[in-house]
């Protein structure tokens, strides 16, 4: 990773006229990337792909649910909480 030299944002890979140079996106301060840096940013970018995980997102529901319904629901929860565990492993 590399931070701008004059107000120290993180600068990002970016292609210019064939290029990859790194751009602050900040104020737009530049530098050309030697072949050693680019292989590190691959590098890096390869085990993030291999890190990524699912995420859910709730909704709000207005729903009412009896107490079957309820226990159903935690049960699917603690599935999935121990299977993501396992995974992890």
């Amino acid at each position: 990773m590399r931070f701008c030299p004059r107000d120290g944002t993180l600068m990002v890979p970016y292609k210019k006229d064939g290029v990859t140079v790194l751009k602050c996106p900040k104020c737009g301060y530049e530098v050309k990337l030697s072949e050693k840096v680019k292989e590190a940013y691959r590098q890096k970018a390869e085990v993030a792909e291999d890190k990524k995980r699912g995420v859910m997102i709730a909704e709000e529901r207005r729903a009412e649910y009896d107490q079957e319904e309820m226990e159903e629901l935690r049960r699917q929860l603690l599935e999935n909480l121990q299977e993501t565990e396992r995974e992890g492993e």
